[in-house]
């Protein structure tokens, strides 16, 4: 009897061990300071999903992504512009991130919000990831933190 239960209670244990290791990919840069923050500054006719895109950030590790103010030094600044392309926004590690007009005012809001994450992970230091991620390098309706994106801010966390 004791040997049954103790096989029992190594295969209840064994079990969600088996999971595989989540994905981590990061650029060679983010625009984080020094003090692990991202402060931004600008303006964009896309500020609420900007807004939803920096509280998802900021609910996995709160406080890291916050508006530039006169006591801090700007780290990145947000604008828009249009031009005919398939790109939603471009992040630049000179310190920009700019919305395409010509194609943000055709997707969805849950889209939009899409795009302002993952373009604020570029700015934090994460690099394009599987299609199940907000990392994906193409515009999807994912809105949450998968695994994958969790475990590269994590990294890229650790390296500011």
């Amino acid at each position: 009897m004791g040997k049954i239960v103790m096989a029992a209670l190594v295969f209840i244990f064994v079990i969600p061990m088996s999971t595989s290791a989540a994905t981590v990919k990061l650029l060679t840069w983010d625009l984080v300071d020094s003090g692990k923050h991202l402060d931004w500054d600008g303006s964009t006719k896309y500020q609420t999903s900007f807004d939803s895109g920096k509280n998802v950030w900021n609910g996995y590790k709160s406080g890291v992504i916050r508006k530039d103010s006169a006591y801090v030094i700007q780290d990145v600044s947000i604008s828009d512009y249009s031009e005919k392309s398939n790109t939603g926004a471009v992040t630049s590690s000179g310190g920009t991130i700019k919305f395409n007009s010509y194609v943000m005012d055709t997707l969805s809001s849950t889209e939009k919000k899409n795009v302002a994450i993952h373009e604020l992970g570029h700015a934090l230091g994460l690099a394009h990831n599987t299609s199940s991620d907000v990392m994906y390098a193409y515009i999807t309706t994912n809105t949450s933190l998968s695994d994958n994106d969790k475990a590269s801010y994590n990294a890229a966390y650790n390296n500011y």
